[in-house]
C-alpha cells in the first residue's frame, strides 16, 4: 500500500515541480489546461501549489482509507483505476510541462 501512495505522491509532484518551473521561466500563458491557467493568474501561483498539495492529500487520504478496508474486496478496483489515472496525469503533466521547459 505505501509503494502505491508513495508513487501517486510522486508524480504528482514531479508535476508541480516542472509545473512552477514552467510557469516561473514562460510565464503563466504556457499552461496547457484553462483552469489551472485562470486560478494562476487570478490568484497566483502560491495558490495553484497549496490547491495541489491539499487535493493530493485528499486523494492519498481517500486511497489509504479504501485500501485499509479489506471487507469490502471491490474497493480494489476502485483503488487501482484511480490510483493509475493519478499516475498517469502527474507523468503526462510533469512531461508536458518539461516538454515546454526545454
Amino acid at each position: 500500500m505505501s509503494l502505491i501512495l508513495l508513487v501517486l505522491t510522486s508524480a504528482q509532484l514531479l508535476d508541480l515541480g516542472t509545473f512552477v518551473v514552467m510557469v516561473r521561466l514562460h510565464g503563466p500563458a504556457a499552461e496547457a489546461n484553462p483552469l489551472v491557467g485562470h486560478l494562476l493568474i487570478s490568484l497566483g501561483l502560491p495558490f495553484v501549489a497549496v490547491a495541489k498539495v491539499a487535493l493530493l492529500s485528499v486523494v492519498v487520504a481517500i486511497m489509504a482509507i479504501l485500501i485499509g478496508r479489506e471487507e469490502v474486496p471491490a474497493h480494489g478496483r476502485l483503488v487501482g483505476v484511480i490510483v493509475t489515472v493519478g499516475i498517469v496525469a502527474g507523468l503526462l503533466g510533469a512531461w508536458s510541462n518539461a516538454g515546454v521547459i526545454l
